[in-house]
């Protein structure tokens, strides 16, 4: 408990010394880290935990306690990765979307930052290559076309939800076909995005092996933070 308080009064320290604009408390608790760290930030803004690094045979880690906090908690989670630095304020936010109702929270949690800092949000929405097998290439070609013009004309009716919905945000959007994980890391990297916002599902009292793939991918292999914003049920 001494070596607890001694920590929260390190990052204190070093948050004054480097922020001059927010108040800062520390507090100590006790209990297991995931559930206790959810319920006690149910009403804030945002949670932020760190990222393990790699293990012994080079797979990027999550962490046990990383991991079980996105699954459990209801507010907004920030995983940031090891040596991560930050860069421009104003750096484009990186927004992965699939339909408006799965990804509202999310991106209602990037306009609220885009706001405070004067930066574009990117809605990138990925598809992957139909499985279709025919003799014919140009049945195929026109397969794919049509998949491609239904996948950008999604994207145009989030992009004007969200430009309604909040009309002081530059909204910019990419679409890209592939496996939907690699897509949006990449897209965040060629944007050298200060954060990617992905929208997940809570799982309160269930294990973190719940965790969906496509977020547990991003978090395992995302070099830069990455937000998960649970899209509750009305």
């Amino acid at each position: 408990m001494e070596k607890a308080k001694y920590l929260v009064a390190d990052v204190r320290e070093y948050l004054d010394r480097h922020d001059d604009v927010g108040l800062h408390t520390g507090v100590v608790l006790s209990g297991p880290p995931a559930h206790t760290l959810g319920r006690c930030t149910a009403d804030d803004r945002m949670l932020v935990v760190g990222r393990h690094g790699r293990g012994v045979i080079g797979r990027p880690l999550i962490g046990s306690t990383a991991e079980a906090v996105v699954s459990e908690s209801g507010t907004a989670v920030v995983v940031v990765p090891p040596k991560w630095s930050p860069g421009e304020q104003t750096a484009p936010i990186v927004v992965g979307v699939d339909e408006i109702e799965r990804c509202e929270a999310a991106v209602a949690f990037a306009a609220g930052l885009a706001a405070e800092r004067g930066a574009a949000i990117r809605l990138v929405h990925s598809w992957a290559v139909p499985t279709v097998f025919t003799g014919d290439p140009a049945s195929t070609a026109g397969a794919l076309n049509l998949a491609r013009q239904y996948h950008n004309d999604r994207l145009g009716t989030i992009v004007q939800q969200c430009r309604t919905r909040f009309p002081g945000i530059a909204f910019e959007t990419e679409l890209r076909q592939g496996h939907r994980v690699a897509e949006l890391i990449d897209a965040a990297d060629e944007a050298q995005a200060q954060l990617l916002v992905v929208g997940g599902r809570s799982h309160r009292r269930v294990m973190a092996a719940l965790l969906g793939s496509t977020v547990r991918g991003i978090l395992q292999h995302a070099d830069r933070p990455v937000a998960i914003v649970h899209q509750h049920p009305l």
